[in-house]
């Protein structure tokens, strides 16, 4: 279920107090209108009424997906995991998907990826070395990569990036032979966490790699 709460908010231009309805927690089952809002990258938007102020006002925040078994809880310090509900608190969670993210764009990255019935894992370790490929190639670094899609059919998997101080991004796909070949490394690297929320992102791939390179020497 849907949980629902309301708080003043200071606004920082002209020091309004704001009621701001807030949402620590969405089932997008029982929720679309709210999922909708966290696909369009509109849920944390905030506006202050007295002085047209805009800005993104984050909070810690659950989303779970009951019917395609994953959660993933945002976090904009990186922390707080001890406030969502563990496996050994609720057993009924064992087998659901957690992870912790710390911006609106990787909860996005999240949804879709579980939404396309991928592993996130694999598809960080395929993320992982595109980024490569693009950073030896132009030269400088890319500071975020997100999955867009994948499609079976068409045999592609495609992502986008945007490298240090640049705003437009740049996107770019390979085949999904890349995802099957990354999920069979990671589905060789046994259990991954302690049945709690984690983050699985580059630093997650990078070690993935690295023990999968040990292995193979």
């Amino acid at each position: 279920m849907s949980t629902q709460i309301t708080e003043e908010i200071s606004c920082p231009q002209c020091g309004a107090a704001v009621k701001t309805e807030l949402w620590p927690g969405v089932d997008a089952v029982r929720s679309p209108e709210l999922k909708a809002r966290v696909l369009d990258e509109t849920m944390f938007d905030w506006s202050c009424p007295e002085c047209g102020y805009a800005a993104r006002f984050l909070y810690p925040f659950l989303y779970h997906d009951p019917e395609r078994k994953f959660m993933v809880y945002l976090s904009p310090t990186g922390d707080g995991c001890e406030a969502v509900p563990m496996e050994s608190e609720f057993p009924q969670l064992k087998g659901v998907a957690k992870r912790l993210v710390t911006t609106p764009e990787s909860l996005k990255e999240k949804i879709l990826i579980f939404e396309a019935g991928l592993d996130d894992r694999a598809v960080e370790l395929v993320k992982f070395a595109l980024a490569g490929v693009l950073n030896k190639k132009h030269g400088k670094k890319t500071a975020a990569g997100y999955f867009c899609y994948a499609d079976e059919t068409e045999n592609e998997i495609g992502f986008s990036f945007l490298f240090e101080d640049e705003t437009e991004p740049v996107r770019r796909n390979t085949r999904m032979d890349a995802y099957r070949k990354s999920l069979e490394i990671v589905e060789g690297a046994g259990p991954f966490g302690d049945g709690g929320f984690f983050p699985v992102d580059g630093i997650t791939a990078q070690k993935i790699l690295d023990e999968y390179r040990e292995s193979e020497d």
